[in-house]
């Protein structure tokens, strides 16, 4: 990458002076610090000062061209902006050619110099803060009408052209580092390069960082001008506010409120459009990984010659983790209030509601996540029907718990019934928990009759993990990329989807999802089954090369935070022959896809025809009440129970399985699996004509109940379009319809209501997503 080893020009103060009177300047030169042009400070008779700037070697024509052409711009479009004017040369140019005593031939040109203090070396406060702000985006206005060609050139500082950089994440000094690098990078690719392209973009300055802005030394809190144009580049507006605000935090320790001002300061000038509030924190992390990236590798392989950014290199990283931490939607939410957007949390709840959210966040943290931006207080349910404490009533084509409707006559008279005459733990003998477990048995083939009962799904994930090494004797895992599986420790190993700082698990091996639509082998690819699967036997090795053998292959077969995917035909059962063959055993997570919700069947995987050695469950099961329950084979349970005993104070207690009872009966008398059936195949084919009226329609897909809509920037390019699903599903919420969304890019619609849902829900998902999709397109093309 140019510029990268730094090859800055080298005169000498006599090359200077010869070049200073090519200007027509007679004075003294005293050279100033530059990252890979070289700049001289030059004094003439009386007070007169000038900038003499000698372009490096590897910049061309064209790109000295810029930079005049971009002063010459902004003088005209605006002359109140404070930023240098050209001196042309004795003989009526703006530039020169100029070769040193040492025979080295630079392009040369003079500016006035600008009065003032480096906003770097100046106290900082709101003000000063607020106006440099508002100085940007001056600056990006009076840019905006400029063309030049030059302005295509690749940048090393254009956050663009971080993916490149990946490649350094190795010469960190710990693995922490790597990993918040490497994840950055990959969410960077994957996500934000995607939407930046439908971002506002023009020739920017680049580089507005503190040592290119200058303070009013009579008047602190003012900006008194803005200098170097040597970055000028084609890129998202949105990269220069980005550029100001790491500065601003790299330089010194900062808070919410000053990064608020500089925000405050550019929105009341050039306001911000809901997609570039939505990227800010994006490009914020992309800026700081850049400048800890560059610097690592120019302090490992030019340490002779670093420049001042070494300096930022552990800021940038302490940052970059500090950012993630904070997490998307905090950060975005600083912003949105900066940018006086009236829909944040905060803002929007009213009344009692808002106390009750105060007390919320101080009882449980304000990081807990609640859905929708205006947060709902519900406080009855009813069937596929939600209540808030107004009385107003959202149709639920989300919450899956519920299974068979929310608060069912059925189930909530078996728990009352229940818990009215006992509730005690299985070592003593109970009638509940054994026709609980005959029950189940009765929906899974052969010997896969044997349960072991718990509270959860994250539970009965870990508890036939223990059993899946105690088995195999081995300790490997294998699961899908953005998996979800649980909670607890050992699962949260399992569970990608969830984590903000990536771990680094010895044990594990992640397979590439089989995404049709977005992955590497598309519908069109002949055998994607096989391609797909070949995966399992590269994971299996890379655990080999470890000296780990799996245990155990984990999925769940809505594939739902993968973004609910329909895996090709022999997929499934491909894999589970490979990870058979390696020793190890196959699990069933059916706390998404069992009981029905993929319609046709019980259990999700047999929509695969695949037959696992594990079944766990777990929501749904008891239809809100806590159950979950591993289901496998008699030699199975004996091999955990001859390493340890097993019991649960509160797993297979009279009352969940009495609600768990009750959920199977009512799934078999109201025909629950058909329904989900017939209804999700009505729904998904109304969803696929939508895509005709609406281009950021991707791709629908699913099974049953269980349906992803993946929202896309256009059809053609596929790009996520992540912004503008959150504005999709806050506005169904505001019409009454509660979705989700899901997926590793975040643009995934997720449909995933009560299987008593039916057609009448159904039109009302339709009718309004139809009109709300209209409504967004007018939105972010205003």
């Amino acid at each position: 990458m140019r510029h990268l080893k730094l090859n800055p020009p080298q005169l000498t103060l006599q090359d200077a002076e010869r070049a200073t009177a090519l200007f027509g300047v007679q004075g003294t030169v005293r050279e100033l610090y530059s990252e890979r042009d070289q700049n001289f400070l030059v004094t003439a008779g009386g007070e007169s000062q000038f900038v003499l700037k000698i372009a490096t070697v590897e910049d061309q024509t064209g790109e000295v061209e810029l930079q005049l052409a971009a002063l010459k711009h902004v003088r005209e479009v605006n002359p109140q902006l404070p930023i240098p004017v050209i001196r042309h040369s004795e003989s009526g140019e703006e530039y020169l050619e100029f070769t040193t005593a040492a025979g080295v031939t630079h392009l040369a040109f003079m500016v006035s110099f600008l009065p003032g203090v480096l906003i770097e070396d100046s106290p900082i406060n709101g003000d000063l803060l607020y106006d440099h702000g508002r100085m940007i985006a001056r600056l990006g206005q009076a840019l905006s009408g400029l063309f030049h060609p030059s302005a295509g050139r690749e940048l090393l500082w254009d956050i663009r052209q971080l993916p490149k950089l990946k490649q350094f994440c190795d010469r960190a000094p710990s693995r922490e580092h790597r990993l918040i690098l490497s994840r950055t990078i990959d969410s960077f690719s994957s996500e934000t390069l995607p939407n930046l392209k439908v971002c506002r973009a023009q020739i920017i300055h680049g580089d507005a960082n503190g040592h290119n802005v200058l303070v009013d030394v009579t008047q602190p809190h003012r900006v008194a001008g803005i200098i170097d144009f040597g970055d000028l580049y084609h890129g998202p507006l949105l990269n220069d506010l980005a550029v100001a605000i790491t500065d601003v935090l790299m330089s010194r320790s900062r808070d919410r409120s000053e990064v608020q001002a500089i925000i405050r300061g550019y929105n009341e000038t050039v306001p911000l459009q809901p997609v570039e509030i939505g990227l800010l924190f994006d490009c914020l992390t992309a800026r700081l990984a850049l400048t800890a990236l560059i610097s690592l590798y120019r302090r490992t392989e030019l340490p002779t010659r670093l420049d001042y950014n070494h300096i930022y290199e552990a800021p940038s990283v302490a940052w970059l983790d500090e950012l993630h931490s904070l997490g998307r939607e905090e950060v975005t939410g600083w912003v949105r209030e900066a940018c006086g957007v009236r829909d944040d949390k905060a803002i929007k709840v009213k009344g009692p509601a808002r106390d009750l959210l105060s007390r919320r966040q101080r009882l449980m943290n304000p990081r807990m996540q609640l859905f929708y931006d205006a947060p709902l207080h519900i406080v009855r349910g009813e069937g596929v029907w939600l209540f808030d404490a107004t009385g107003r009533r959202y149709l639920d084509v989300y919450n899956n718990v519920p299974h068979v409707g929310h608060c069912h006559p059925k189930v909530v008279e078996a728990i009352t019934r229940q818990v009215s005459t006992l509730n005690t733990n299985t070592r003593y003998l109970g009638e509940q928990v054994v026709a609980l477990a005959e029950r189940l048995g009765e929906h899974l083939p052969g010997d896969l009759k044997v349960c072991a009962f718990v509270n959860s799904g994250s539970e009965a994930n870990d508890l036939a993990w223990r059993m899946a090494k105690a088995f195999s004797g081995h300790t490997g895992g294998l699961l899908m990329e953005s998996a979800y599986h649980g909670i607890t420790d050992a699962i949260d190993a399992f569970s990608p989807a969830e984590r903000r700082i990536p771990r680094e698990d010895h044990h594990i091996e992640t397979l590439t999802a089989p995404d049709r639509y977005r992955g590497p082998y598309k519908t069109d690819c002949p055998d994607t089954a096989r391609r797909y699967a070949s995966d399992a036997d590269r994971a299996i090795a890379r655990l080999a090369a470890r000296g780990v053998k799996p245990a155990a292959f984990l999925v769940d077969s809505t594939f739902l935070t993968n973004g609910v995917l329909e895996a090709p035909r022999g997929y499934l059962d491909a894999v589970f022959k490979k990870v058979h063959a390696a020793g190890g055993l196959c699990i069933a997570d059916e706390v998404q896809a069992g009981f029905g919700r993929m319609g046709n069947f019980m259990w999700g995987h047999q929509t695969y025809g695949v037959f696992p050695d594990i079944v766990t469950i777990g929501k749904p099961a008891g239809n809100g009440h806590p159950i979950g329950v591993v289901i496998t084979r008699m030699e199975i349970m004996d091999a955990l129970l001859d390493q340890t005993s097993f019991f649960s104070t509160f797993g297979g207690n009279n009352v969940s399985c009495a609600a768990g009872l009750a959920v199977l009966d009512i799934i078999k008398e109201e025909g629950l699996i058909e329904n989900s059936g017939r209804v999700g195949a009505y729904l998904k084919n109304a969803l696929r004509n939508l895509m005709h009226r609406h281009e950021i329609i991707g791709d629908v897909r699913g099974h049953g109940l269980v349906i992803g809509v993946e929202l896309v920037t256009d059809q053609i390019s596929q790009q996520p379009a992540r912004n503008e699903t959150r504005w999709v599903v806050n506005a169904l919420c505001r019409r009454g319809i509660l979705i989700g969304s899901e997926g590793p890019h975040g643009c995934v619609l997720k449909i995933r209501p009560p299987i008593v849902f039916n057609v009448k829900h159904a039109d009302m998902v339709i009718e309004n997503l139809d009109e709300v999709l209209n409504e967004c397109r007018e939105q972010m093309s205003s």
